[in-house]
């Protein structure tokens, strides 16, 4: 039997789902369906818009007129992703949040099944311990047609390399696979504006201060077209030739953005860090000023690398 209703003590919702916009019409339907056909609804969706200038704001009024009950529009804001989420997190204020994107498909188990593993956790570890459940999700294109039924194995991914060192320069579990709650929210809000983005930041913060949970399943329709912030390929020899036509400079300038994040990171949490964590960051503030090997040096004295033999090999050639 579905659960509804979003209140949990005292009438506050005890999950909150953040949906950010941004010229979202194409898709928001099927992504909001998908969402309010969980087997389990006691959650709040909250929504912001990052200044659309078509017709996702009257999407979300339609379905917010329909479920006045479960959906909460912030605002609209003319935003970048990264600061359309840190809002969203910045109001939320349940004791455990859930990351949605625009153009994603839920599956219809995805709530219940991340709540189940974290309420595992919660037994284990206790609910202020910082937890952090994330899955697989499948890999579709713009019409739903399945491209890969694990974006993990497609995008040749280690869940196992969950440690700062490896986590710096690549980012494990996706913000819209992700469940946190507030012991972790508590440690890493605010997202600083040198953060990659607010998933990425979240993860360091649980590899340093708290625990992870994975589900080897998919609960996500991860739809790859071509506005994806990031987007998923298959990091094999093609996909690296591929990006050295972007060019050196190009290739840096987002690699500099895993080091100015890590030491954002490294500057914040000085005090809660082992000393060899520390120390890599305190090394990483020098990064682009060290000479070619002295780059290298680092990387491979504190083990930072990425999944697959590829990426390594361009982070190598490239940084």
């Amino acid at each position: 039997m579905r659960e509804t209703g979003v209140s949990g003590s005292g009438g506050a919702a005890q999950l909150q789902i953040l949906l950010a916009t941004y010229n979202s019409s194409r898709f928001l339907h099927e992504q909001l369906d998908s969402i309010l056909a969980q087997d389990r609804r006691d959650f709040e969706l909250l929504i912001r818009d990052g200044g659309s200038a078509d017709d996702t704001l009257d999407i979300i009024g339609e379905y917010q007129r329909k479920y006045p009950e479960t959906i909460r529009f912030l605002e609209q804001m003319p935003a970048t992703a990264l600061e359309n989420f840190s809002a969203l997190l910045a109001a939320s204020t349940a004791p455990l949040v859930m990351f949605s994107d625009h153009d994603d498909v839920w599956k219809p188990e995805k709530v219940r099944v991340t709540l189940e593993k974290y309420r595992e956790m919660e037994v284990e570890y206790g609910s202020g311990t910082p937890i952090m459940v994330f899955t697989d999700s499948e890999v579709v294109d713009d019409e739903l047609n399945l491209i890969a039924r694990s974006m993990l194995r497609y995008q040749n991914i280690n869940t196992h390399e969950l440690t700062l060192n490896r986590l710096i320069v690549q980012n494990v579990p996706s913000g819209n696979t992700m469940l946190v709650n507030r012991a972790l929210l508590d440690l890493a809000l605010p997202v600083p504006s040198a953060a990659v983005m607010h998933d990425h930041w979240l993860t360091l913060v649980a590899a340093t201060m708290g625990k992870f949970g994975f589900l080897d399943i998919p609960t996500v329709s991860y739809r790859q077209h071509t506005d994806n912030v990031y987007g998923a390929f298959r990091y094999t020899l093609p996909a690296f030739l591929r990006k050295l036509r972007l060019g050196r400079k190009k290739i840096r300038a987002r690699f500099q953005q895993n080091i100015d994040q890590a030491v954002e990171f490294g500057v914040r949490y000085a005090g809660a860090l082992d000393k060899r964590d520390s120390e890599m960051l305190e090394a990483l503030k020098t990064f682009q000023s060290r000479g070619f090997w002295g780059r290298r040096r680092i990387l491979r004295k504190y083990g930072i690398r990425k999944s697959g033999i590829w990426r390594n090999i361009g982070m190598y050639l490239f940084q």
